[in-house]
């Protein structure tokens, strides 16, 4: 019976993920594909090795065993299946409501608002590693909280750059890559990410990569499959050795450096299903507490004090979002969440003509890969997908449309409308990008 559970938790994922991201041997990453690929690693993983290797050798897996009891499968295993299935029907729904519109691009961001944007987070970022440098470069160990929050006042500059690189990206699609890699847009990001990953931060510059390849796939030209699986293996081959040069490793244990992760950070969820069970309902009190992790680490460097901690078992920091989900919602809650979570996308994706929307697509879509699913919702959905991916690309927008409002006194009733050009006519001005359709 658990073999069984186990396939059908697999073969759905699979089949879901393949259909609404494969088409004639060209595949488009999108919201399903990071989703699901982040289910069946962090979610099914840990189910695949309990039934059929449970002697498999990683760090505390004397433990994990001892936790992870025979009629604990059964239930976990039926409710993954079950939120997956709700999440399928949400998302087929919204398909049908809201499809992409191929339009011209609208509403661009002016260049002078992206490039002002770019200097304030160079200066973010070099602030925080400043101000936080006694901490930044100490090894991160577990329970080391203000090495983490180190980590993250400098992560917080980067996405930012990274978002600002992005918008300008969506507003230059016939631009070649090598030339957008070395413009001023991007070489900030890159070496703020090469500065991440030296820091051990890979996650987060692996969370960056799969957003412009989401990017790529949805307004460029998209991979074809057996080129993505080599790039994947490469990618997957890449980080694995950013993780055991961190550890001081052998190179060697690349793949089982990549395989533990999952695994580590399902010690949170047999502790719940052995000591708590899996609750029907449950209040979302713990937000309002998370919701204090909007204020920026270098404006309340001790925010990690008042912050409230979910009541979990998080031996390693990482908390398994099955746990976050069951302490918020509730099986039923979450059932509703993951219904309702892929409109929210589909509104999103009908929409990726507009800058600012195909922006909050891009970024919400890539922090499901793996974010959504390790971390804490107070990173996870307060930080990163709700102000990283919404609130700041927002901002960077209406800072642009008032720059075009003050310089352009004819169209003060349309904050955000270029000035018109005639027909055919190219070019750019520091006030109006070119708009060309993605």
């Amino acid at each position: 019976m658990d073999a069984l559970l186990l396939a059908i938790a697999v073969a759905i994922p699979c089949w879901y993920g393949y259909r609404r991201s494969v088409s004639h041997g060209l595949v488009e990453i999108n919201h399903v594909t990071t989703l699901t690929f982040g289910f069946l690693y962090y979610w099914i993983t840990p189910l695949a090795v309990r039934i059929l290797a449970p002697q498999v050798d990683f760090p505390l897996d004397r433990v994990w065993l001892g936790l992870f009891r025979e009629h604990l499968i059964a239930p976990y295993a039926v409710s993954g299946i079950a939120l997956y299935v709700c999440f399928m029907v949400g998302d087929s729904l919204g398909a049908r409501w809201w499809r992409r519109q191929r339009t011209e691009l609208a509403r661009p961001i002016p260049t002078l608002a992206l490039s002002l944007s770019t200097v304030f987070g160079c200066v973010l970022l070099v602030y925080s590693a400043y101000v936080t440098q006694a901490d930044l470069f100490r090894p991160s160990v577990p329970g080391a909280i203000e090495v983490a929050m180190a980590l993250g006042a400098v992560t917080a500059g980067v996405v930012l750059l990274s978002c600002v690189a992005l918008m300008f990206t969506l507003q230059q699609p016939e631009t070649p890559w090598r030339k957008l890699l070395l413009s001023r847009y991007f070489l900030p990001p890159i070496l703020g990410g090469s500065m991440m990953l030296l820091l051990g931060s890979r996650l987060y510059v692996a969370s960056l990569v799969v957003m412009f390849a989401i990017y790529q796939t949805n307004f460029r030209a998209r991979f074809k499959l057996k080129r993505m699986i080599a790039v994947g293996l490469l990618f997957v081959v890449f980080f694995g050795l950013v993780g055991t040069w961190r550890e001081g490793s052998s190179p060697t244990g690349v793949f089982s450096n990549v395989f533990v992760e999952p695994m580590l950070i399902s010690l949170s969820l047999v502790h719940h299903l052995r000591y708590k069970g899996i609750a029907w309902i449950n209040q979302p009190t713990q937000l309002i507490s998370d919701l204090e992790n909007l204020i920026p680490t270098v404006l309340m460097p001790q925010k990690y004090k008042l912050l409230k901690q979910p009541d979990a078992y998080r031996p390693l920091g990482g908390l398994h979002s099955f746990v976050s989900f069951n302490l918020y919602f509730g099986l039923l809650g979450t059932a509703a969440f993951w219904f309702l979570m892929p409109l929210g996308f589909r509104y999103l994706r009908s929409r990726l003509s507009d800058t600012l929307f195909a922006t909050m697509y891009v970024m919400c879509s890539g922090w499901l890969t793996f974010s959504f699913f390790r971390n804490a919702f107070s990173l996870s959905l307060v930080k990163n997908i709700f102000e990283q991916s919404i609130v700041i690309p927002f901002l960077i927008a209406c800072f642009g449309w008032l720059l075009v409002a003050a310089c352009s006194p004819a169209s003060a009733g349309r904050i955000y409308a270029p000035p018109p050009q005639p027909e055919g006519a190219r070019g750019e001005t520091p006030l109006s990008p070119s708009a060309s359709p993605p």
